[in-house]
């Protein structure tokens, strides 16, 4: 390839190029930098001898000395073939030399650009798929992996975040959920869906964090908050700081202060409230329909319950996993808080039986990511159709696909936050849906 290189060149020296030639190697100037490193230095080692040549011609002269033949043979001008040479050699090179700068700034505006780092990810765990900014998507995230922007995707219940921007203002996505984010010198979040949260350090003067959901716009100088976006509402929870809300549908704007919260959508009033407090019973209430629920949903008919089937999605692994999750502290419904001695009662169906996992997501006062809990019942504990379960909070152990983060997260799931309940069962379409869950208090506890 090099000698090839080097015939092409001399061609080019000599003025022996055909058309061909000329255009392979303009071709492979503009491709490989070590091609126009050799081209250059070529020209320039062929310039060198020649002025070599006239040096020693000049001196030979100067003697009274007969120059060498080849050099000094005359020519109808009389001027010498050498000199005609070295004129054509240090044209050819500032030819040459600007060629070169043409067609490296032609790479360089060509190359595509490579936005700049914004956040780093310094918490991640289940299945996620982040699109950057010019359409590569990656999914398998690994911590310390550094973003310059774009959409990052929770694709099932068992999903979970968390970003770190320059500025150290961090946020955590959970769950089934969409946000795209960007950082040129201030801070834009777009939540499609779901939940995430946020701590945000002071911002720069008039430069806010802008979060945009569906229903509102969100200003954040500098707070500890939360968000829940569906089609056609947003729940803002405010727990330091304040927040401005500003509702897209009329511009109607409120400031949220520290333990309040607000809904922004068109058929609510726009008025901040003080965040209730937590209760340690939940039930579901899947006949008034899907919100707040990751699975195939179908109303009561026909004599059946309304029900909530799993639904596939297959892992960086290429695990297939069918999983039904409801949330439970989402919204703008009271958290709900689980004791020591409380418990989960699940009731559905399968079309035959088969191992299923059941697990809840939790999260601290605070918002904060706290773990996945489950537990695994056989499939020699079900039959073909209506099953109920009902679990103690003492029998969910940490997710393993955790195991990374044990250190950092509590090792039973009480006096935490439920964020959702989920069950799923693997590799197999076995039919599983469900039909009601519910969070029940240990006896004599106040609801």
């Amino acid at each position: 390839m090099v000698d090839e290189l080097k015939s092409l060149i001399r061609s080019y020296s000599d003025g022996e190029m055909t058309p061909g030639q000329l255009e392979h190697l303009e071709g492979t100037l503009r491709s490989e930098p070590a091609a126009r490193e050799l081209f250059l230095s070529e020209l320039n080692l062929r310039a060198a001898l020649e002025d070599a040549a006239i040096d020693a011609s000049s001196a030979a002269v100067a003697a009274g000395d007969r120059p060498v033949a080849p050099l000094a043979a005359s020519t109808p001008g009389g001027s010498s073939a050498a000199g005609t040479r070295l004129l054509l050699a240090r044209m050819m090179l500032a030819v040459a030399a600007v060629a070169v700068s043409g067609i490296v700034m032609l790479f360089v505006l060509s190359a595509p650009q490579v936005s700049p780092p914004v956040a780093v990810i310094t918490g991640v765990s289940g299945p996620l798929i982040w699109t950057g900014n010019g359409g590569h998507v990656r999914r398998e995230l690994t911590l310390g992996t550094e973003l310059s922007g774009g959409t990052i995707e929770g694709v099932a219940p068992e999903s979970w975040f968390e970003l770190t921007f320059r500025d150290g203002s961090e946020v955590m996505l959970s769950g089934p959920s969409t946000l795209t984010f960007s950082d040129d010198g201030q801070k834009e979040l777009r939540l499609l869906q779901g939940s995430f949260s946020a701590s945000v350090v002071p911002q720069p003067a008039g430069k806010p964090m802008r979060i945009h959901t569906r229903s509102a716009l969100l200003e954040v100088l500098g707070t500890r908050f939360s968000v829940d976006a569906e089609r056609s509402a947003t729940v803002l929870t405010v727990n330091e700081g304040t927040v401005r809300a500003t509702r897209l549908s009329d511009g109607d704007s409120v400031e949220v202060a520290a333990h309040h919260r607000v809904v922004a959508a068109a058929d609510r009033e726009l008025a901040p409230a003080p965040v209730p407090d937590s209760v340690n019973h939940w039930q579901s209430h899947l006949s008034r329909g899907p919100a707040w629920t990751y699975g195939d949903w179908s109303p009561q008919q026909s004599g059946r319950q309304a029900a909530l089937s799993a639904i596939p999605y297959t892992t960086e692994t290429g695990r297939t996993i069918y999983t039904a999750a409801l949330g439970v502290s989402t919204g703008d419904t009271p958290s709900v808080l689980l004791l020591s001695n409380s418990q989960i009662r699940v009731r559905g169906r399968l079309d035959r039986a088969n191992r299923v996992y059941f697990g809840i997501t939790v999260r601290r006062t605070n918002g904060d990511f706290a773990g996945r809990f489950q537990t695994i019942l056989l499939a020699s504990q079900f039959g073909s159709g209506e099953f109920e379960v009902v679990l103690p909070i003492t029998a969910l152990a940490l997710d393993p696909s955790l195991n990374h983060m044990r250190h950092e997260l509590p090792v039973r799931p009480t006096d935490l936050i439920v964020e959702s309940v989920w069950c799923h069962t693997l590799y197999d379409r076995a039919g599983l849906a469900v039909t009601s869950v519910e969070l029940i208090p240990p006896a004599g506890s106040a609801p």
